[in-house]
């Protein structure tokens, strides 16, 4: 059973977050493992985690992008979103999206700074569905749960209760020289994930 968003706020958020949000998660082929490249497998990286209690911990820099594959793209993407969204600074992830995409990574980064907020997430459920390329372009698409608080910038802790939410998603990925960046990211909630 899942909870369906009630309002058409809850929809444009839960289809925000599914762009953006998005810690901790390799699809396969990003943890060295050998893939087929198409499956329904998951991860054993993405972990949920902890919340703190009331005060977030400070957001941690990720390790340099890792371009040289679309599915190490799309992780790097993620994480570096997820920081994005943590310092509200869409600048800092740059390096893993093309100009296409960066619209509306900022839009999102503005977005929660005007609403005094900033995200603090954790991935659930990555499950690679597919994944393929043609030529310059490829697509990767993902079942993904996660969950979620936000932090109230004026205070610096957790305005909200852990939230949750899931998605499935394609990523377009482009090459751009040598790197893989994401264009674009298509992603259709499918409610909440019940426990």
């Amino acid at each position: 059973m899942s909870v369906v968003p009630k309002n058409r706020s809850q929809t444009l958020l839960a289809v925000l977050i599914a762009v953006a949000i998005p810690a901790m998660f390799v699809v396969s082929g990003c943890s060295g493992r050998a893939t087929s490249g198409a499956g329904d497998s998951s991860s054993l990286e993405a972990t949920a985690g902890t919340f703190p209690a009331t005060t977030p911990n400070p957001g941690v820099q990720p390790p340099p992008p890792a371009l040289k594959d679309p599915r190490t793209a799309v992780y790097s993407y993620q994480l570096w979103i997820s920081y994005a969204y943590r310092v509200l600074r869409s600048d800092v992830a740059s390096r893993t999206f093309d100009p296409y995409e960066e619209v509306r990574v900022d839009s999102y980064v503005q977005f929660n700074r005007e609403k005094g907020r900033a995200i603090d997430q954790r991935l659930l459920v990555a499950n690679l569905k597919s994944y393929e390329t043609q030529g310059s372009t490829s697509t990767v698409a993902l079942h993904e749960e996660w969950a979620y608080r936000y932090i109230d910038t004026r205070t610096g802790k957790y305005e909200s209760p852990v939230l949750n939410a899931a998605y499935e998603t394609t990523y377009t990925v482009v090459r751009e020289g040598s790197d893989w960046v994401v264009h674009s990211v298509d992603a259709s909630s499918t409610g909440v994930p019940v426990e």
